[in-house]
């Protein structure tokens, strides 16, 4: 059996079910090998090197299957996708699709979660354990660089996703049920997937190097996708010629069947 298959067989979808469910996140190991790896981190790097911000700051780029067949291609990862469509449904969808590119001294460093609360709840309510919080969406976090604790880590609070509320505050440091936030130190081609509902933040980067990790969102069918400038975006025809012949990818860009709504 060749290294691919080896890893598609260590892959424990219900394991990592259950983790996400209960933590609000789930850590992936070698979900990428290093050649692939390599080579997409290549296409990011020369993305951010040759092309000017679109809107949200010089470290993000938003709608990266339109940039590269690489990244189109990422979007139908055989194990994210089927980890997605187990969470979300298999009519789901790609929600969004970023890169970003975290740079000395920066970082998305505010408590928060993504969007806005789908399940708000009153401080003195809990979620009675037997209910499983709804997921509408979340995002896997592809890492294409070595990402080490000074370097900015993705940092979550454990089962936050089920407390209903914001964080209390963007800067201090939150706590749900005595737990604090883990940081997720990983190496380069590991995965997180997590539920934007869960506290967290992109700690600053305090280091020389830069963190750079490559998005996909996946969100349930009636959630709308979300690509500028959103009711005039029109998706471009050579996405769509790559996409063709792949079933699975084109329903992930957003090519459904008629439903219930028209």
């Amino acid at each position: 059996m060749d290294t691919a298959s080896n890893k598609q067989a260590e892959f424990d979808l219900q394991g990592h079910l259950e983790e996400f469910y209960r933590k609000g996140f789930t850590v992936i190991r070698n979900m990428l090998d290093e050649e692939r790896v390599d080579t997409y981190r290549k296409a990011f790097e020369h993305e951010f090197k040759t092309t000017g911000p679109d809107g949200y700051g010089a470290n993000l780029r938003t709608k990266m299957f339109e940039r590269n067949n690489l990244f189109l291609q990422l979007i139908d990862e055989e194990r994210t996708v089927s980890f997605a469509e187990a969470v979300l449904g298999t009519n789901c969808h790609m929600f969004s699709n970023n890169g970003l590119y975290t740079t000395p001294g920066t970082g998305i460093d505010f408590w928060h979660v993504d969007e806005d609360l789908f399940f708000p709840m009153p401080e003195e309510a809990e979620l009675d354990p037997r209910i499983q919080m709804p997921c509408f969406m979340f995002t896997a976090m592809y890492y294409l660089t070595d990402v080490t604790e000074d370097m900015g880590p993705t940092q979550l609070v454990p089962g936050s996703h089920r407390s209903g509320r914001h964080p209390a505050s963007p800067k201090e440091t939150p706590f749900f049920n005595g737990q604090g936030p883990v940081s997720i130190v990983a190496k380069k081609g590991d995965m997180l997937l997590f539920n934007g509902q869960t506290w967290h933040r992109g700690a600053r980067n305090e280091s020389s190097h830069v963190r750079m990790v490559q998005q996909v969102t996946y969100g349930r069918r009636w959630v709308s996708q979300r690509f500028y400038p959103f009711i005039h975006y029109k998706m471009p025809q050579h996405v769509i010629e790559a996409a063709k012949d792949n079933p699975r990818l084109t329903r992930l860009l957003g090519f459904h069947p008629r439903g219930p709504y028209g």
